[in-house]
């Protein structure tokens, strides 16, 4: 009986939402219309051209070229973009956002490294942008942040557009920055939002900064297994490239990405049939390597060269050399020690005093080449602006740190612990929570029931990665990360492979 019962209200439900939907929905289309978008996703502050960078100068080019070719064109991004190097963190954002403005972007979501100024300062620049922040699923106090989604009309086809933050944003930005909001499950916010705009869209374009990372609980391709209605969704967040997202998609959704760090522009074309539905999708990347006649616009190439040379003279200072090059890239900090994360972790107990340090391998974001070392590089690495701390940490409390940093191999993780003073055996074949033995301190079996003075980032020390056993712990402050690294690199002169060891 019970059974029936629901199946009666479901079928109520859905009788009830077609109702809606058929009651609101104009009449056809007197011909097919053409949607393009271009996106970008995890540009991480990258927007000077390069090499290999598409940069922003070469999207405007490429925006200016599609819209002349069909003004329906948008231009969008799926999060982590006002944050990550100097010409964006200096000002906290603010050049990132002029140049957004002028480049004429529709909207974007926010990433978690969006909030690492903190929440007031991204509400500034919300109000800065002349552009859409869309985010569905993010609350304060009950009421949402952020605008949740925008519907606009292009030659009588209603678009939506709508945006998804990732709940991993709660450890995954400094949980200080984020205190007082609550990330709500996207699949559920999203069936949510589907009854708020029934029958008031016929194109519907979802803004994830979700990703598809095994390592987290809700990706985008849940959204797009409990949303058959989305059309595109333009995700970010795992740094995924359009090949990987399509190879593991196992829906019929469109789901796009275009890797990270500026190496591409996303595109995106659609054909919407008379009868308001999608008929046709079509997705590609473009790079350098395939569009080599792409050329900068002039007055976006101005704008940046005018707030790099502003920058420039300051953060070219030499401060250290290396003999080695140092490791930090991306999958391999996230999955094991490196030199470059070793070198990070001894500068910790340099500077502390400490008896143990952490490094988390999410802060380094890019690796070192062998020779001089300038400022500029230091904060490149890591630019996130976390401060050094210490605390005092029982030894039966170690085997837990150290387990969540291991948690998540064998996919790559932000979590993953660079030490310093302190070793471990790790067996990654055994269940998370069993993976660690034989730790030792200086060389000898840690004592459980001795106090370690024990130093990493204020992020991990606020619960950031997961580390939640370390809340609380904290009790002294010291430089940033990246100050911390250049009175440590100086201090070395010259960085070889035998004084990384030494420390260590």
């Amino acid at each position: 009986m019970m059974k029936k019962r629901i199946f009666g209200i479901a079928l109520a439900f859905a009788l009830l939402f077609s109702s809606i939907v058929a009651a609101q929905t104009p009449a056809p289309l007197a011909k097919e219309v053409y949607i393009t978008l271009l996106h970008t996703n995890d540009v991480h502050a990258r927007v000077l051209d390069s090499a290999t960078e598409v940069g922003y100068g070469r999207i405007e080019t490429a925006y200016k070229a599609a819209k002349a070719w069909n003004p329906n064109t948008f231009l969008v991004d799926a999060g982590d973009t006002l944050h990550g190097l100097p010409i964006a963190n200096i000002d906290q954002g603010a050049s990132i956002v002029k140049l957004m403005n002028e480049m004429g972007f529709f909207a974007m979501t926010t990433g978690n490294h969006d909030y690492n100024y903190g929440q007031d300062r991204l509400y500034q620049l919300e109000k800065m942008a002349d552009f859409d922040m869309l985010v569905a699923n993010v609350y304060k106090d009950g009421q949402r942040v952020f605008k949740p989604y925008i519907i606009q009309e292009v030659q009588g086809v209603r678009v939506c557009f709508y945006g998804l933050a990732t709940p991993e944003t709660v450890y995954k930005a400094d949980p200080k920055n984020v205190e007082g909001l609550t990330f709500t499950d996207p699949v559920v916010e999203s069936r949510e939002l589907m009854m708020e705009i029934a029958g008031k869209y016929d194109v519907l374009i979802l803004l994830s900064h979700l990703g598809i990372d095994g390592s987290s609980e809700v990706v985008s391709y849940d959204v797009a297994r409990a949303i058959p209605e989305i059309d595109v969704i333009i995700d970010g967040h795992s740094h995924s490239t359009l090949a990987e997202v399509q190879k593991g998609n196992p829906t019929s959704t469109l789901i796009v990405s275009t890797g990270s760090y500026g190496i591409g522009l996303g595109e995106v074309k659609l054909t919407v049939g008379k009868d308001r539905k999608v008929s046709a999708k079509s997705a590609r990347t473009i790079t350098v390597a395939n569009s080599p006649d792409l050329v900068s616009d002039v007055k976006i190439l101005d704008m940046m060269t005018t707030l790099s040379k502003a920058q420039d003279a300051v953060l070219s200072q030499v401060v250290a050399k290396s003999a080695v090059a140092l490791d930090g890239v991306r999958n391999n900090v996230r999955t094991k020690q490196t030199n470059l994360g070793t070198l990070i972790a001894n500068g910790m107990l340099y500077v502390t005093g400490a008896d143990i340090a952490l490094m988390n391998g999410g802060g380094i974001r890019d690796s070192i080449p062998a020779g001089d070392i300038t400022l500029k590089q230091i904060y490149t690495v890591m630019p996130f602006g976390n401060i050094i701390q210490t605390g005092k940490l029982k030894g039966s409390e170690l085997d837990a740190v150290l387990e969540n940093g291991v948690g998540k191999l064998p996919n790559p993780d932000g979590r993953f612990p660079h030490l310093a003073g302190w070793t471990y055996t790790l067996d990654a074949s055994k269940s998370a929570g069993e993976r660690v033995s034989d730790i030792l301190v200086g060389g000898q079996p840690v004592d459980p029931d001795k106090d370690y003075v024990f130093t990493t980032l204020n992020f991990e020390f606020n619960g950031g990665d997961d580390y939640r056993t370390l809340i609380g712990k904290a009790s002294a402050d010291f430089a940033s990360d990246a100050e911390t690294f250049i009175k440590y690199a100086e201090s070395l002169g010259t960085i070889t492979a035998d004084k990384i060891a030494e420390m260590k």
